[in-house]
């Protein structure tokens, strides 16, 4: 009889703890992280909040993003920003050369937290930086047409974009192409390297990098940048490219522009152009 007693009791008191554990569950405290701020001048596309609390990975949120938290009392928040690695929406990643943020936050159940991150650059300086501020250019003309050239036009309309970027104009016959090169580069071959860039167009751009061997330069198309009326930022990972030529001396990187004769001209605009790794 007693153990029957027992039996059922400890019954009621699992279903009883089954119940409160529910009900701590179906009530959540929130976060919401509206955007993900990135210190000084720059431009960028930041898309995703990668929350970690207390260590643990929460998931990747695209912003503007809140989101249920099961977790109460104060706590570590670790949020890294994520970016779309070559343009991607699929090949989301996040992004090797920003900062992380951490914050200690206290967590209520069914109270929000609205966290406001802000992060840098984790370079002190950037291998390579064509901004077209400076007296010249870095970029070189490879086209055959001496008609081609990089102009360099003044806007102050927007901080971040700096004073001037490039202007770049075809409009011959079919089968012309303007395209300009970088200085070369020792890129590293065991760690991730990141083209960041700026660029609108109204025809695809080509870009891609030369590898430099003792005997033999290789050119290798990377990807094409759909049209873009707009400017957009882009970031692109040269790692898989650089890696499929590794036995090359040096690199540099182009990008080219086809002539499209629907259009009266193509137009090619950049600005912002960088590297990114480890030196």
């Amino acid at each position: 009889m007693f153990k029957r007693l027992l039996f059922f009791i400890t019954i009621i008191f699992l279903l009883s703890n089954c119940e409160l554990l529910n009900i701590e569950e179906e009530n959540p405290s929130f976060i919401t992280i509206e955007s993900i701020e990135l210190n000084g001048n720059h431009t960028n596309k930041i898309t995703d909040a990668w929350v970690y609390i207390e260590n643990e990975f929460q998931g990747v949120f695209p912003l503007p993003a809140s989101f249920p938290v099961f977790k109460t009392g104060n706590q570590k928040i670790i949020i890294e920003a994520g970016i779309k690695k070559n343009g991607i929406s699929a090949s989301r990643e996040s992004y090797p050369y920003f900062t992380t943020y951490e914050s200690q936050q206290d967590l209520v159940q069914n109270q929000n937290n609205i966290i406001y991150p802000t992060i840098n650059y984790s370079l002190i300086n950037f291998p390579y930086n064509e901004n077209f501020e400076g007296s010249g250019l870095s970029l070189s003309i490879v086209s055959d047409s001496t008609n081609h050239k990089i102009e360099k036009i003044y806007d102050n309309s927007n901080d971040n974009y700096g004073n001037y970027y490039g202007k770049s104009v075809i409009s011959g016959a079919y089968g012309e192409l303007f395209e300009c090169t970088t200085p070369n580069f020792d890129l590293p071959k065991n760690q991730q390297v990141y083209l960041e860039m700026d660029y609108k167009s109204n025809a695809p751009i080509m870009l891609g990098i030369y590898a430099n061997g003792v005997a033999l330069v290789e050119k290798n198309i990377i990807m094409y940048l759909n049209k873009k009326d707009d400017w957009n930022k882009i970031y692109i990972s040269l790692t898989e490219g650089i890696y499929n030529y590794s036995d090359a001396i040096n690199y540099k990187l182009f990008f080219a522009i086809p002539r499209d004769t629907t259009l009266t001209q193509n137009e090619m605009y950049l600005d912002n152009i960088r590297l990114l790794y480890e030196e």
